[in-house]
């Protein structure tokens, strides 16, 4: 719904080329923007710092474009913008002051090497990664940086007339809520640079826009190649910062799967299950650039936080936009001029559109947290852990207490929001009922073993005959779905098949882990909801598994898929 463009449709050129501009617009303000942060905090030559934000234009460009393909276990198949993310300022700018761009170089390569563990275990983390965690970290995300946002939408120059900044900001949303709300769904996309353009236009008539800084640019440049190399001495200033960088790595990775998981139900027109490799190849390929990153002594890298906001925002998720962005990156990198023309842009029209960004998000982030429905307990969790993050962000908690390293880590309200919902997750997990877990061969053989299971399960749950019946059932259909998607019905027995079964609000859940390479079940049946009669015998599986279970959930891994059913007891 909304959606002109799917990732397997292409626009025009000119369309694609424009949504890409579009959406790097911001993005490039604060690249630009981190480098000089970095290097001027840091004490880092004019020429060192030229270096870094053209490799860091490089990196980040062919990455995006390597992003919309699928290359073995790299990549995503979708418009995924990787930027050198304003997160790890703070971080970057103590690994040069405590060794120079060689300690930031390796500290860079370590965190990328465990980022990379991170993301080929996901399958183990699938009950840490919940719609709850993976939605709270969207809000996290939109809710810390809008307090810093808001508090810039009146920067401008001295002399600027006092009601400039809102009569920009307002002419910016009018504009562009005005095409949202009132305009066709395919006039939208249009909508944040008409908005730019009209507001960039009143913003000349009090001389706001910075025609030197625009000037002053050459047209063509490439930088002194200034590579740091690595500092391989392991010092204590090394292993001191390192804590840091990792935990900034994971809670900026948490969040960007929240996004890339979001990102796959806004793209296309007719909803579809998550499909976890799209996320594990996302990452890895950020990992790897982040690698090349290190090695080229620039910043770290990371997805945009805002893909699935764009999405929505304009209507076109297609791949070839992810192209063009890359293409402009890469572009970018060798024009200074056109940097400086975007950079001209005053400040309170690109706060506004990323303010606009962060709502979208936020509100996404709060249906991925409703859509998995919502208890007290859950409230609790995800109210509770939103909260710590934005006051640790205003520093509103312990902010006499937070000092040295640990005041690095909290100042950023992602780090503890994050942290707080994954441990309060965890927690709940915890005092749940253990699961009881039956490992047998992927066979047909092993259907006897798995009734057996079954069958005693459901009697120390209390659960009367026609409930085991329907327990049963469910799990028989289930191994029937996977051998048929298996081919050679699984004989060879060479693959396992994990169950684990556990009582759930009154309801038996029921987990199989098993390697597999074949479609997925939770659209397969989405799609027979939608389908009036039995198609052929290869679906009466499916057919009689949703008859059976009251949900059905499959995610899929590079390494395992993991289906998860629930099945409610019989009247």
């Amino acid at each position: 719904e909304g959606i002109l463009f799917q990732p397997d449709e292409n626009p025009s050129h000119l369309v694609a080329l424009l949504v890409g501009l579009q959406n790097n617009l911001v993005v490039v303000v604060a690249m630009v923007a981190t480098v000089p942060i970095v290097g001027a905090a840091s004490g880092q030559p004019e020429s060192h710092l030229a270096w870094m934000l053209f490799a860091a234009f490089m990196v980040c460009g062919f990455g995006t474009i390597f992003q919309t393909g699928r290359f073995w276990r790299f990549g995503s198949g979708y418009p995924v913008v990787i930027v050198s993310g304003a997160q790890v300022i703070a971080l970057s700018i103590s690994g040069m002051a405590g060794g120079g761009p060689a300690m930031l170089s390796t500290l860079v390569l370590m965190s990328a090497l465990i980022q990379f563990v991170f993301i080929s275990r996901l399958a183990l983390l699938r009950r840490l990664i919940t719609p709850a965690v993976s939605g709270t970290v969207l809000m996290l995300l939109a809710s810390t940086i809008m307090t810093v946002l808001f508090g810039k939408l009146s920067d401008l120059p001295e002399g600027a007339p006092d009601i400039s900044a809102p009569v920009l900001v307002g002419a910016f949303l009018s504009i562009l809520m005005g095409v949202r709300l009132f305009a066709g769904v395919k006039w939208q996309l249009w909508g944040p640079v008409a908005a730019i353009v009209a507001s960039t236009a009143i913003s000349v008539y009090w001389g706001l826009y910075d025609y030197e800084k625009v000037l002053e640019a050459s047209w063509v440049g490439i930088p002194a190649l200034s590579w740091p190399g690595l500092d391989l001495s392991f010092g204590s200033a090394f292993w001191g910062l390192l804590p840091g960088f990792i935990v900034v790595y994971l809670a900026t990775t948490l969040n960007s799967v929240s996004d890339t998981i979001v990102m796959q139900q806004v793209a296309w027109r007719r909803a579809s299950a998550t499909d976890f490799r799209v996320v594990q190849g996302a990452h890895t390929l950020v990992s790897l650039t982040n690698v090349v990153a290190a090695l080229l002594g620039t910043l770290p890298n990371m997805i945009r936080g805002a893909n699935s906001a764009t999405i929505l925002l304009t209507g076109v998720a297609s791949r070839r936009v992810g192209v063009y962005a890359g293409l402009l990156f890469i572009t970018l990198a060798f024009l200074p001029k056109f940097i400086a023309v975007i950079e001209a842009i005053p400040g309170p029209i690109m706060v506004a559109y990323m303010i606009f960004l962060l709502v979208l998000l936020f509100m996404q982030g709060m249906n991925v947290v409703l859509r998995d429905g919502m208890d007290g307990r859950k409230a609790a969790v995800v109210g509770v852990s939103l909260w710590m993050g934005i006051g640790f962000q205003n520093q509103n908690i312990l902010p006499d207490l937070l000092t040295g390293t640990a005041g690095t880590l909290l100042s950023n309200g992602m780090t503890p929001g994050s942290l707080c919902v994954i441990f309060l997750s965890l927690a709940m997990d915890f005092i749940s009922v253990r699961p009881k877990r039956l490992n047998v061969q992927m066979k047909t053989s092993s259907l006897q073993q798995i009734d057996a299971f079954l069958v005693d399960f459901a009697g120390k749950a209390g659960w009367n005959s026609a409930s085991a019946d329907r327990l049963r059932s469910a799990g028989e259909e289930v191994l029937l779905s996977l051998l048929s998607q298996d081919g050679a019905e699984g004989e060879n027995g060479r693959r396992r098949l994990v169950i684990n079964a556990r009582r759930r609000d009154g309801k038996i859940e029921l987990e199989f882990m098993v390697t597999s390479e074949g479609e997925n079940l939770e659209d397969k049946l989405a799609y027979l909801g939608e389908q009036p009669e039995i198609q052929d015998e290869r679906e009466i599986s499916f057919r009689l598994l949703r008859h059976y279970a009251s949900s059905v959930l499959h995610r899929k891994y590079q390494d395992i898929d993991i289906i998860t059913v629930e099945v409610a007891a019989s009247a």
